[in-house]
């Protein structure tokens, strides 16, 4: 073998080592994602290890469950540009199906809470992005946006944002387009599409948790009691002759003693002599 067929076998023999290494990164970086911890408290745990508080960006891997307190929010982001984002007491496993060229199939567990999936226009046609409750079976389609709340007791609500999602409940398959909802119990149900009314505002990933109905507000719409007991009409009493006043009469006024005249007696007082009278001659 001359020089020049060394040389193309080391130049095949490197070829075939970088394309070998680029399609085990690419096939690595194909079965991963990455979450960002928005807010405290975001667990991350694997399949055989304790949740780990997420402090800085983490690498997920398959079969790798994310969570979330009363206080904390976290996003995923795939490959593609994709994103799942947790609210508060959220939980979420991410599985990774297939992700091969053309076949890029994710499947999510999705446990408790609510979360937001956004699905890229990328996805090419053989792939898919699946969401997995206790009541459903849901796949969204590329270009939609949607949000899944799983409740305690295992009820599922769908509420679709903008393109389509198919879902299958109890071997019943339903199509949710944009605008519209459904709600899935745990036990065999038929899920059925509800359309909310026009101009019904749709809630937005916030930094909040949802508001939580108050316990009297299911009694909204039962008449208002009475304040009150109903009081029965006055009956007017009859009325009465009006007494006149008696007169009253005027006090009698008081005795004012009798001064003496500055010059004795006055002649003419009673009890006084006559006076004296003379005759003139």
């Amino acid at each position: 073998m001359g020089v020049v067929g060394r040389v193309c076998v080391c130049i095949g023999a490197c070829g075939a080592l970088v394309l070998s290494l680029f399609l085990a990164t690419t096939s690595a970086s194909a079965q991963s994602a990455l979450l960002d911890a928005l807010s405290t408290r975001v667990t991350l745990a694997h399949p055989s290890g304790s949740p780990a508080v997420v402090a800085v960006e983490q690498i997920i891997r398959s079969g790798d469950t994310v969570a979330t307190d009363q206080t904390g929010r976290a996003v995923v982001t795939y490959p593609d540009g994709s994103t799942a984002l947790l609210e508060e007491n959220s939980a979420l496993t991410i599985e990774f199906v297939r992700t091969s060229a053309g076949d890029y199939v994710i499947r999510m567990q999705q446990t408790l809470g609510r979360v937001w999936y956004a699905v890229t226009r990328a996805v090419t046609l053989g792939s898919r992005y699946e969401v997995h409750s206790a009541g459903m079976a849901s796949v969204i389609r590329a270009g939609s946006d949607s949000y899944v709340s799983v409740s305690p007791s295992g009820e599922t609500t769908i509420v679709t944002i903008s393109g389509t999602v198919d879902t299958t409940a109890n071997d019943f398959d339903l199509s949710i387009p944009a605008g519209s909802s459904t709600t899935v119990s745990a036990a065999r149900s038929v899920p059925q599409p509800n359309t909310p009314a026009p101009n019904t505002p749709v809630p937005t990933p916030s930094a909040t948790p949802a508001p939580i109905r108050s316990p009297t507000s299911a009694f909204a719409l039962l008449p208002p009691l009475p304040t009150s007991a109903p009081t029965k009409p006055k009956t007017p009493s009859p009325t009465l002759p009006v007494a006149t006043p008696k007169p009253v009469p005027a006090p009698m006024p008081a005795s004012t003693p009798q001064l003496k005249d500055k010059f004795g007696p006055r002649k003419d007082a009673p009890g006084q002599p006559p006076p004296k009278t003379t005759s003139v001659r």
